[in-house]
């Protein structure tokens, strides 16, 4: 065929051969795309922050990451090897800023073909402003009570305060560092643990400590009870005499341990009338003492005083 004819022949029915390779290259287009697959995982989010400057907005720290390509491909990749960040680096003053995201591929993630990478979201709002550091009061959390009996006498952290670093509003506004709760629940004796600062604010960092020690001193818990229905007795009462009014009770309030006030049995506290001075009958106004066991603080009793009426006992131990 001379090339005049083999001319001809391509141009013979033109329109419909174009169509053809257009609906040709359609159906590969359709073809391949279905035949790609889809993978979806979170990944951290890294900022390129120039220094002196701190992002004052909270953002969020992972993204979503869409893969689509050949099964066989995507599904070989590593999440690590696909890095997302945000490059503020630009930026030299405060204020409010539109960052992109890029992409980075890395290791199992080079040379893979066709791949197509979407980040949601596709862009940040984020505000700068200058970063400072200030030094603030470390505040144990505490939680939970001493076992039954005993008390939490005094506490400690090392060290005291704690610098602290980020955006100046958000530093400035600090009124101290908290600690993660320390959980004091049924403890009896001293303790130290290594307790974590609490970041409550997410874009407030800790550049030195990021735990402190807690020390715990546990003593007894020391408390104040009262006793009523004291019996009230008297002493040295010669021997002719008695009261003849029936002797009132009383009670006594005490310091001392707990476990130890809640072990006192019935009959353990009394209020004594001294009656050695007494030595013939009449009316007579005696001071009271309390009679207590040792190792406890008398804090008030009543009555402070017995009036009674002393009278002569009969040889028949009846009334005279």
């Amino acid at each position: 065929m001379t090339p005049r004819g083999f001319l001809e022949a391509v141009l013979d029915h033109w329109p419909a051969k174009v169509l053809s390779l257009a609906a040709a290259a359609v159906f590969f287009f359709f073809y391949r795309a279905s035949t790609l697959e889809e993978r979806d995982f979170s990944a951290p989010l890294r900022l390129e922050i120039p220094a002196g400057l701190a992002v004052s907005t909270p953002y969020p720290r992972s993204v979503r990451v869409t893969l689509r390509g050949r099964s066989e491909s995507v599904f070989a990749i590593l999440e690590e090897d696909i890095i997302v960040s945000a490059d503020l680096d630009r930026f030299t003053a405060e204020g409010d800023f539109r960052v992109p995201l890029r992409v980075r591929r890395t290791g199992s993630a080079l040379g893979v073909e066709p791949l197509d990478v979407r980040v949601e979201p596709a862009e940040l709002r984020l505000a700068l402003e200058k970063e400072i550091v200030r030094t603030v009061r470390i505040e144990a959390r505490l939680k939970g009570q001493p076992e039954h009996g005993y008390e939490l006498a005094q506490y400690s952290v090392t060290p005291m305060s704690v610098e602290v670093t980020g955006p100046r509003s958000a530093v400035q506004s600090l009124q101290g560092a908290g600690t993660e709760e320390v959980d004091i629940t049924g403890v009896r004796e001293d303790f130290s643990l290594n307790v974590p600062l609490l970041r409550e604010n997410s874009l407030v960092r800790y550049p030195r400590e990021a735990s402190v020690l807690f020390r715990g001193i546990v003593h007894p818990a020391q408390i104040i009870q009262s006793f009523q229905q004291v019996d009230v007795i008297s002493v040295d009462l010669p021997s002719e005499l008695r009261i003849a009014e029936a002797l009132p009770t009383g009670s006594i309030s005490l310091q001392g341990e707990q476990l130890q006030l809640e072990a006192i049995q019935p009959g353990a506290l009394r209020l004594i009338a001294d009656c050695g001075e007494v030595r013939r009958p009449g009316q007579y106004r005696l001071p009271l003492k309390p009679d207590v066991p040792p190792g406890f603080v008398v804090v008030r009793y009543e009555p402070r005083e017995l009036a009674a009426t002393f009278v002569l006992v009969s040889k028949e131990g009846g009334r005279p």
